[in-house]
């Protein structure tokens, strides 16, 4: 009886705590949902509501009727698809040589790859910047797509690295003796089996280059290379003002896409990574 109540006790006090960590995780999104729905003057009311007086839509009207937003949509969807894009095309190549095959040195090489990840971007700005400015690359998509894909790259090579490592290497070998070469092997083989963990890769590089904000700030000062995190901060700065209805709005709405991503491929986490491959 003592050793049920006290199952009980302990299952009582695991209970609140997790209660505690959806609520300190989902409470600031439920406020800025219900902020974006109010007036500027019920937002910044002395006496703040949950629930707004009067529900309006017209934050979010003005987000999407906003002379830039289209345009800075598009750099927000253009620098992180690129930049995962060109990881995992050097990733996939790279994690498969370093998980089949043996060479020199090869432990220190990939400790030499993971330590670059290790680096903080910001010591990399001045330098960065004053190369650009002289080779007069500042305000260019692509070279931004290049440094946002380098920042993601060598955890890219790692992760793909240890799942390539999970497929049995018997699969390349029976395929190599019927005459499938490495490309083959790699693409027609490896890669479906690895989908789960190309999926995680791709969204874990996606949610890291679409919330970037001080590559695209510094590297990008035109405006019309700017991305949504970008004008959501300059929105803060804003001399004229913040209206914090419309902010929650811009940040609700540039956070929507990689939400829906996220929602959209969230069962290749949980998909095993080599299931039907070997039987027996």
């Amino acid at each position: 009886m003592q050793a049920s109540s006290s199952n009980l006790s302990n299952r009582a006090v695991v209970l609140i705590l997790a209660a505690l960590v959806v609520v300190c995780g989902i409470g600031p999104m439920v406020w800025a949902i219900s902020t974006s729905l109010k007036t500027e003057v019920d937002a910044v009311s002395a006496i703040p509501t949950l629930i707004p007086s009067r529900i309006t839509l017209s934050n979010y009207l003005t987000v999407f009727t906003h002379k830039t937003f289209l345009i800075e949509l598009f750099n927000s969807v253009l620098y992180a698809a690129g930049a995962v894009a060109v990881a995992l095309a050097l990733g996939i190549p790279a994690g498969y040589a370093a998980s089949r095959f043996s060479f020199p040195a090869k432990r220190a090489v990939m400790l030499l790859i993971l330590a670059t990840s290790m680096v903080p971007g910001v010591a990399l700005l001045v330098p960065t910047f004053y190369v650009l400015d002289h080779l007069g690359l500042l305000n260019n998509r692509l070279v931004i797509v290049i440094i946002l894909a380098a920042r993601i790259a060598p955890q890219t090579v790692w992760f793909i690295q240890n799942f390539i490592e999970a497929v049995p290497i018997e699969i390349d070998e029976a395929a190599h003796i019927d005459g499938a070469s490495r490309a083959q092997i790699l693409l027609k083989l490896v890669l479906p089996l690895i989908r789960p963990g190309i999926a995680a890769v791709a969204v874990i590089g996606a949610i890291t280059t679409w919330n970037d904000y001080i590559t695209v700030a510094v590297f990008a000062p035109d405006s019309a290379k700017r991305t949504l995190q970008v004008a959501l901060v300059n929105q803060v700065f804003d001399a004229v003002g913040i209206s914090w209805s419309f902010t929650m709005a811009f940040a609700l709405i540039s956070s929507l896409p990689v939400i829906v991503m996220f929602v959209i491929v969230q069962k290749w986490f949980i998909a095993g990574l080599t299931a039907g491959a070997v039987k027996g």
